[in-house]
């Protein structure tokens, strides 16, 4: 009698704590599931270089690299490009730039968008320009195989001039797009717009790319970059282009 009551007693025992085993395991998978989906890690670097020869010797390099964070809550982004351009042996074009991105996910389909970024442009007249902007973003279309990103919001420029040293300081307004399309497996389209508008002066960015893939990492692609600023130092052209082939590995 007194086994079979242990017996009674322990089964009752495992029919309690089977179920709250079972949850622990779901909670446990679930989570797992989780930390397996977030964070998702990429990025791709960049390099491109043109070399002619004959009444005029000219080479230049540019160079980009890029990494991408994707959380539950959070996601980042950070880009660093370079161009440097010889033309008979002097230098003609030297560029570098940087720019930070987090954005702070409310909703799938809207965040807080905080930006930052500076360029520093030899020959633009400037000795940097930089920006730093907080706004609103929308994810207009969140396709598979298409994205449209919408944003907008009040930021602060500090540029310094170069020759005087003088820097110049502003509120302004900041609006972006952009936009990727997947064509075809292996084909992609990207374009980014920012417009950044001031009292006393407004740059315009355009950045159009189409990207080839070669094999599983290698991709080859072309890309038109357009710089427009309202108001430039004496001598310096208000419209900056670049056009660019460059071989692209992404991880």
């Amino acid at each position: 009698m007194r086994h079979q009551t242990l017996i009674i007693s322990s089964l009752s025992v495992l029919s309690l704590l089977l179920p709250a085993a079972h949850a622990s395991a779901e909670e446990a998978a679930a989570d797992a599931a989780t930390a397996a989906e977030f964070p998702i890690w990429g990025g791709s670097a960049e390099l491109g270089t043109i070399r002619t020869s004959g009444n005029t010797d000219t080479s230049s390099i540019n160079g980009k690299f890029a990494v991408k964070r994707d959380g539950e809550l959070w996601d980042s982004a950070l880009k660093l490009d370079a161009l440097t351009s010889k033309e008979d042996g002097v230098t003609s074009k030297e560029k570098y730039g940087g720019t930070i991105q987090l954005d702070r996910n409310f909703s799938e389909y809207s965040y807080l968008a905080i930006v930052g970024d500076q360029e520093r442009d030899r020959f633009s007249g400037f000795e940097y320009q930089s920006t730093f902007a907080a706004g609103y973003g929308y994810r207009a279309i969140h396709q598979q195989n298409m994205e449209l990103d919408l944003e907008a919001g009040p930021g602060y420029r500090r540029d310094k001039l170069k020759e005087s040293g003088e820097i110049d300081e502003e509120a302004i307004a900041r609006l972006a797009v952009k936009y990727h399309w997947t064509i075809q497996k292996g084909v992609e389209f990207i374009e980014e717009f920012s417009a950044e508008l001031g009292e006393s002066n407004s740059i315009y960015k355009s950045e159009t790319g189409l990207k080839s893939q070669i094999n599983g990492s290698l991709a080859t692609k072309l890309t038109y970059k357009v710089k427009y600023v309202d108001k430039v130092p004496a001598d310096s052209e208000n419209t900056d282009t670049e056009f660019g082939v460059t071989l692209v590995y992404s991880f």
